[in-house]
């Protein structure tokens, strides 16, 4: 009888895990030391939408918004943060990936490949372009094209 029980209590929790598709991004929280100028690298270069905050400014906050309602939630510390990894990054589809470099490039913002070749575009075997750089907090973002 315990077996059936516990049986019991166990499926709706796997089949809850495995077959539930409701699950859907909602946001991306990164630390920033000046949130001004993490604010406006996500708003001016990367053309997020800036949004309301709909939490306290307790630590202060800016929120931005893709076209698609991906969000990114930037919060202020004053900790040090230490360096980034690439491996650890965000990634970006651009419709027109040659629009996107060409801001960058006016912008100043060094991209390059995974080698990290500056001001490389990296061909990936399946045939999209690709492109590593940093905000300016050093979080690393990779931008692809549509194909």
């Amino acid at each position: 009888m315990k077996k059936i029980i516990f049986l019991l209590l166990i499926i709706p929790i796997i089949k809850y895990g495995q077959n539930n598709n409701s699950m859907k991004f909602n946001h991306q929280a990164l630390l920033v030391n000046d949130l001004n100028q993490s604010g406006d690298f996500y708003n001016n270069i990367l053309g997020f939408e800036e949004i309301e905050v709909g939490a306290g400014q307790n630590p202060p906050k800016r929120w931005f918004k893709s076209d698609d309602g991906m969000e990114i939630h930037l919060i202020s510390t004053k900790e040090k943060l230490k360096s980034i990894p690439k491996g650890i990054h965000m990634a970006f589809s651009v419709k027109n990936f040659d629009l996107f470099i060409n801001n960058l490039k006016g912008n100043n913002i060094t991209y390059g490949n995974w080698r990290g070749d500056e001001n490389q575009i990296q061909l990936r075997n399946d045939g999209y372009k690709q492109i590593f750089f940093q905000d300016p907090q050093g979080y690393w973002i990779e931008v692809n094209n549509i194909k």
